[in-house]
């Protein structure tokens, strides 16, 4: 990989970790829903160019937007809000990979070798690990909302999988128009003191919805598409499984969290089941002749609009 589109992964990496710390001082100012709303507000308006109705496809992709964008971020930042370390809750996110790997298992007929066996349990082993830290078992509730968040987008990631001629862009425009007003519709039933914190927000607050909408949509996976229409597969996505460690590092030296070696210990199990799983789907990919467009959102879990 040439210097400069190496660069352009670790940015793409940083952005994505980082968004999970900008998340949580989000969520400081508007209400965790109305907040991904107002976020995918601004990637349908972005998007929308690309809004193409999908002849033959579009009962995978409705299904597949929704538990990608509405369900899945409504679960994700609810636990983001109710927890007390994002480091956590950024590797936790992670188990998209191997719950994804299963899924296909059961429902897609896939088969797993040894390998990916070895990194599934690794993965699960490791976030049983972090989640009986004494600290961690104090917020629980909010890394329940953060799997069952997992286990949703993973469900979309097997639509996706069925999906055929729908290109990376078109996919993010139907996620950004179906997810803005139903997120919006859920905030308006179970939250309040929208309007207050939109009309009391500062700059930086409304920089943190630019962020996730711009930086995390537009340059991540735009970002995202550029280096897999350059490169293999196999070098591009495990590239990824890095995203955590900055949202790890963003959480301790951004959020002065302070995290036990048995949440260090398991976060590094965790991460190694990930790459491990990783790695085998993106060979497998390469392998079976994956496009580009279909490899970015099938093989970087969790990450097709983070």
């Amino acid at each position: 990989m040439k210097p400069q589109h190496l660069l352009l992964m670790l940015l793409i990496c940083a952005i994505w970790g980082y968004n999970f710390v900008l998340s949580k001082v989000a969520v400081t100012q508007f209400p965790p829903v109305f907040f991904t709303g107002l976020r995918f507000l601004g990637v349908a308006a972005l998007m929308l160019p690309w809004l193409r109705w999908q002849k033959g496809q579009m009962r995978y992709v409705l299904p597949a937007a929704l538990c990608m964008g509405t369900l899945h971020f409504a679960l994700m930042i609810t636990g983001i809000a109710l927890s007390d370390d994002v480091s956590v809750v950024a590797v936790v996110a992670q188990l998209g990979v191997p719950i994804a790997t299963l899924m296909a298992v059961f429902m897609l007929g896939e088969r797993i070798r040894w390998k990916r066996g070895l990194g599934i349990a690794l993965s699960f082993v490791g976030a049983m690990i972090m989640c009986f830290d004494p600290k961690v078992l104090s917020y629980s509730h909010a890394i329940y909302f953060c799997l069952v968040a997992v286990v949703v987008m993973s469900f979309g990631q097997i639509m996706v999988r069925r999906i055929r001629g729908v290109d990376t862009f078109s996919m993010q425009a139907w996620v950004g128009v179906l997810s803005a007003p139903s997120l919006l519709l859920i905030s308006l039933a179970f939250e309040e003191g929208q309007m207050a914190s939109a009309t009391s927000a500062q700059w930086w607050h409304w920089a943190t919805v630019a962020y996730a909408a711009i930086g995390v949509s537009l340059i991540g996976h735009g970002g995202t598409y550029f280096l897999l229409r350059r490169y293999p597969v196999s070098i591009v996505n495990p590239g990824f499984t890095l995203a955590p460690v900055f949202g790890v590092l963003g959480g301790i030296y951004l959020l002065d969290e302070h995290l036990s070696m048995r949440v260090v210990a398991g976060a590094a199990v965790t991460l190694v089941g990930v790459l491990i799983v990783a790695l085998r789907e993106a060979k497998i990919a390469e392998t079976h002749g994956v496009l580009p467009e279909e490899a970015e959102l099938k093989a970087v879990p969790g990450k097709a609009v983070s």
